[in-house]
């Protein structure tokens, strides 16, 4: 989720230039006209234009151009000689893909942690069942046990009763009928 316009540090714009930080640093410091940004404390954030304005200074630095005409007179100020701001341009497509991986990173990252709470919910789940059912299996065999004892209660009595259903005198004697 974007929210308004996205800055990058120094680094950043070092990465994707492809150029030493202690290089883009010293382009940021030698020409602040030349970049838009804004500072939060002490750190300067800079818009995405920032990477090829330090693309086209390293440019005119490696091709040997006179040193006695500044750099800014061949890269274009952020602002107008009006003193109004033209509105940014777009990021090259670099640039956006190194903003939308940066977003990305973020969302995966959270998304990474919520995935390790879920599998953490489920294995506690998982054991709780698998207590439960534990539970269930010892109250199940204990309740078998309890039957069977009732079971051979049950037939005790029925071969008791069963002899005394016999006449008396058979039973006596010992007979079965």
């Amino acid at each position: 989720m974007k929210t308004g316009m996205v800055y990058l540090k120094p680094a950043e714009i070092a990465d994707l230039a492809g150029l030493p930080e202690d290089t883009v640093r010293e382009y940021l410091h030698t020409y602040p006209d030349l970049f838009r940004g804004r500072s939060i404390g002490p750190v300067r954030l800079y818009t995405p234009a920032a990477v090829e304005t330090v693309k086209r200074l390293a440019e005119e630095a490696s091709g040997g151009k006179d040193q006695t005409v500044p750099a800014k007179a061949m890269v274009e100020p952020a602002n107008n000689s009006d003193g109004e701001e033209e509105p940014e341009p777009e990021p090259s497509p670099v640039t956006q893909a190194y903003l939308d991986a940066r977003d990305l990173k973020t969302q995966v990252a959270r998304q990474a942690l919520e995935i390790e709470n879920l599998r953490a919910e489920l294995d506690r789940q998982g054991h709780e069942f698998t207590d439960t059912i534990a539970a269930l299996e010892e109250r199940l065999v204990a309740g078998e046990k309890k039957t069977s004892l009732i079971a051979e209660w049950v037939d005790y009595f029925d071969y008791e009763i069963g002899h005394l259903k016999r006449p008396f005198f058979e039973r006596l004697l010992g007979k079965k009928s």
